[in-house]
């Protein structure tokens, strides 16, 4: 089970107030982070450190190593491309496959601006709301998603049990999840942190 509330360091908080909210402070500039998925605490890892096109993205622990490390590019309004540290390639959708749910993650030289299917966003999902009779009630828990903006789907690690992903699982889309509390919140939950910092829920 995830608890509720998401707490960031000083430091942290500070990155997000400028990349996420603030688009046009991104300008030109590139924000070094590595995404982690928030269950099972993995890494997303191009596969086997691999610089060649087409190479799918698993989780992985912390090794430190350059695949595991990412730049965010300013596509505008809030879009960002993720290009992989050790390749200078950027992650999107395997066009191969169309753009359905379980279409795979991988690493590709094109990086330009425009191009949606590698072209990101951060997302937000909520706690349910829940009902007794007349009266409904929330709490102010959320966790972080990435969409991506061709599709409007979400980065998933594959894993058709719920619960934390595995390590090796393979990075794809699938539909977003709607609440915390859905069964694969687990899949689609991802921490963005500058190298050597984490997001922390309590």
């Amino acid at each position: 089970m995830f608890s509720k509330y998401l707490i960031r360091n000083i430091s942290l908080g500070v990155f997000f107030f400028m990349l996420f909210p603030l688009a046009s402070a991104l300008a030109a500039d590139r924000y070094r982070i590595e995404i982690t998925n928030v269950k099972s605490r993995l890494k997303a890892d191009v596969i086997w450190a691999s610089t060649n096109p087409y190479q799918g993205v698993f989780l992985w622990p912390d090794n430190g190593s350059a695949s595991q490390e990412f730049d965010l590019l300013d596509s505008g309004n809030g879009y960002f491309r993720i290009q992989a540290r050790h390749s200078g390639q950027c992650l999107m959708l395997d066009w191969r496959q169309g753009s359905h749910n379980g279409t795979n993650i991988i690493q590709y030289p094109y990086c330009g601006t425009g191009y949606s299917p590698a072209e990101w966003r951060r997302g937000w999902v909520n706690d349910p709301v829940i009902c007794n009779g007349n009266i409904c009630t929330s709490t102010s828990g959320s966790l972080p998603v990435l969409v991506n903006r061709f599709s409007g789907k979400c980065l998933d690690a594959r894993n058709q049990y719920g619960g934390a992903p595995g390590q090796q699982a393979i990075l794809q889309q699938w539909d977003c999840v709607r609440t915390t509390r859905d069964w694969n919140i687990g899949n689609q939950a991802w921490g963005i942190a500058i190298p050597g910092q984490i997001e922390r829920y309590l």
